[in-house]
Parts: structure tokens; sequence; C-alpha cells
């Protein structure tokens, strides 16, 4: 395998544009795949569909296809918030066997990432009370992790 391929992991908050900076960066790079945990939901259910009792499966799914990729020659999108460091969240990630560059969205005020959230929602939500949850939970980056930071404005 390449290990000079790249793995580009999204951090932010809901609505903080990591899904819209994935497509616009992958657009013209055919060497760049996204891969993101909420197209396995929707895979899975027929529709999006969040289901607590399947995340484990997910994030497998998700992780073995970034691998796969990884190994078939392309660079990877992460396209998920990864907003903290458990094991199961950022820093599954960083084992991948590449260059890991950390996209970092900036964290903006609740009714900012709410109304971002709420211009294309995948599903109806209570999206205040996911924004309280995600920001309580939100690590910022070790830069020690990463091979590069890259902040997104």
């Amino acid at each position: 395998m390449d290990y000079e391929r790249c793995v580009y992991i999204t951090i932010g908050l809901l609505g903080s544009g990591k899904s819209t900076w994935a497509k616009r960066f992958a657009k013209n790079r055919p060497n760049v795949k996204i891969v993101c945990p909420d197209s396995f939901r929707t895979m899975l259910n027929g529709e999006y569909k969040y289901l607590a009792e399947l995340d484990d499966v997910i994030t497998q799914s998700t992780y073995d296809t970034a691998f796969n990729l990884l190994w078939a020659g392309y660079d990877v999108i992460v396209d998920c918030g990864n907003l903290t460091n458990a094991p199961d969240r950022r820093k599954k990630w960083l084992e991948l066997p590449a260059r890991h560059i950390a996209v970092v969205f900036p964290v903006r005020d609740r009714d900012w990432h709410i109304g971002n959230r709420g211009k294309d929602p995948h599903c109806e939500a209570d999206w205040g009370a996911i924004w309280d949850r995600e920001r309580a939970a939100y690590e910022p980056v070790n830069n020690a992790d990463y091979d590069e930071v890259a902040l997104i404005n």
C-alpha cells in the first residue's frame, strides 16, 4: 500500500460546512473519495434514519471502506463530526495507514450552526438539543495527532 495517501478528517459541529467542503474539495479531484456514516445510515434503512443500535456497525463499515479506498490508491475524506478523541470517534481514523490531515471548521454560536444545518436538513430533529450535546462533547484538535491541520473559515 502507498502510505503517502492522505486521509482528510473533517472536524466540526453540525452545520459547520464539513459536507459542503468535502464535496467541493473532491469535485475536481478524481483521486479523492468521500466516506460518510450518514450514507451508510441511508443505505441500511432505505432513507436517512439514525438508529443508535447500528452505530458500531456503521462506524466499522465507514472505517473499512476508507481503508479499502486507501488500499486501492485513493485519498479519503472522512465526512463526520469527529467531535471527541474517544476511541470510536476521532482516534479511530488515525489508525488508517496514511498521512492524516485534520480539516477543522470554526465553532460559531449556537444559532449560526442551527440555522446553517436547517438550510438542508437530512431529517427532522431537535437541532438545538443536538448542538448542545455536540458542543458539550467537542474537544479541540491536538495538533500532535496530525501530520497537518487545515483551518477552514
